[in-house]
């Protein structure tokens, strides 16, 4: 990352446009987001740009930026309400004064405590239930033309209702929050508002936040958990979705590990592939009830994070190892402890158990 110098003048692509006064940090991997650029001739506003839009750092200090000064505006203006100053020992790491550095209050920059962030969900409000369901990527069209696309939608945890829609407004890294209220229809060119462009600029921003920021929380999340209980559990982060993978002891365990991850800023949805020991047991038992070899003895069926042990007596060791072929076969088992015993003389006066039959 460039050294970015506090008070260095920041060029726009046409010319000088304002200076450095401020950057913005992320708080759990210290890694500089934004930067606060003062107004120059060029800017009438202090604006928040995000380091995307840095092109390159010069030596002498000065910030080039890969937009013109018209493009500004396009660029949430800078808000102190919006900011907390962060703790000292941040601000040491990173070689800036406190009154240097800021990290943002909330992503969203509105009340969120209720909301929860999700990207596949069905509009219910003013619009029939028939009707093409919100995704990433639908288009938005305002009264006076197209706007952008859906990046994500915005829940009421209580209730399930939307509440709000993120757009993403074209190429610029600007994302509006729109009220439900202000929808009036989805077809199937789109979703379609009651304002025009004008009005939609006066509404809340929502700023992305990087998807490696994301996961570095996600993992510090998980790190306050029981180490017993998220020990096989892995994250990725892709565009703000985090796709968890593993293994957990139960449905209890799974939802604990789902909702400390969406509470994390930025998160956008949860793709929770998780595996639990119940699952795997069941799949495991009723595999074996399933196949002819297998069917007629009784076995005990254990999982520790994917690691099944099997128990019980067999006539044959034939069949004790078509009962660890049929566990090992099954979704989510990571290995096969067999401690069936073979025991031909248990079996001499057994008579299999007899199925009734319901005759017509």
């Amino acid at each position: 990352m460039a050294r970015f110098k506090i008070g260095a003048d920041v060029y726009c692509a046409d010319g000088r446009c304002g200076t450095l006064a401020k950057v913005v940090i992320d708080p759990h991997t210290r890694r500089i987001t934004h930067l606060i650029v003062e107004k120059g001739h060029l800017q009438k506003k202090d604006r928040v740009i995000p380091i995307s839009a840095v092109q390159t750092v010069e030596e002498d200090g000065r910030v080039l930026l890969n937009v013109k000064s018209d493009e500004l505006t396009q660029f949430p203006e800078y808000r102190e309400e919006e900011f907390t100053v962060p703790a000292p020992d941040v601000t040491k790491e990173l070689d800036y004064a406190r009154m240097q550095v800021l990290v943002w209050a909330s992503l969203y920059g509105i009340a969120s405590e209720m909301l929860q962030p999700m990207i596949r969900q069905r509009v219910k409000k003013n619009i029939d239930p028939e009707e093409p369901v919100i995704g990433r990527g639908t288009r938005v069209i305002a009264l006076d033309g197209a706007v952008g696309e859906i990046d994500h939608v915005l829940v009421d945890k209580k209730t399930g209702e939307i509440t709000h829609i993120v757009v993403r407004k074209g190429l610029l890294p600007r994302h509006i929050v729109v009220p439900i209220e202000l929808v009036s229809n989805i077809l199937d060119d789109g979703v379609y508002l009651k304002v025009d462009r004008k009005e939609l600029q006066k509404l809340t921003s929502y700023t992305p936040r990087a998807d490696e920021d994301i996961l570095a929380e996600v993992r510090d999340r998980l790190a306050q958990m029981s180490a017993e209980e998220v020990k096989d559990v892995q994250a990725e982060v892709k565009r703000g979705v985090v796709y968890l993978t593993g293994h957990v002891k139960d449905v209890d365990s799974k939802r604990r590990v789902e909702r400390a991850v969406r509470d994390v800023q930025g998160v956008i949805d949860v793709e929770n592939a998780l595996i639990t020991d119940t699952q795997i047991v069941a799949r495991v038992t009723a595999a074996l009830l399933e196949d002819p070899r297998t069917s007629r003895y009784t076995f005990e069926v254990s999982s520790d994070h994917g690691v099944v042990t099997l128990s019980g007596v067999v006539p044959s060791p034939d069949i004790k190892r078509a009962a660890e072929e049929i566990a090992r076969q099954q979704k989510g088992v990571v290995m096969v402890i067999n401690e069936i015993r073979v025991d031909p003389e248990a079996f001499e006066h057994w008579v299999a158990p007899v199925v009734p039959v319901n005759l017509p």
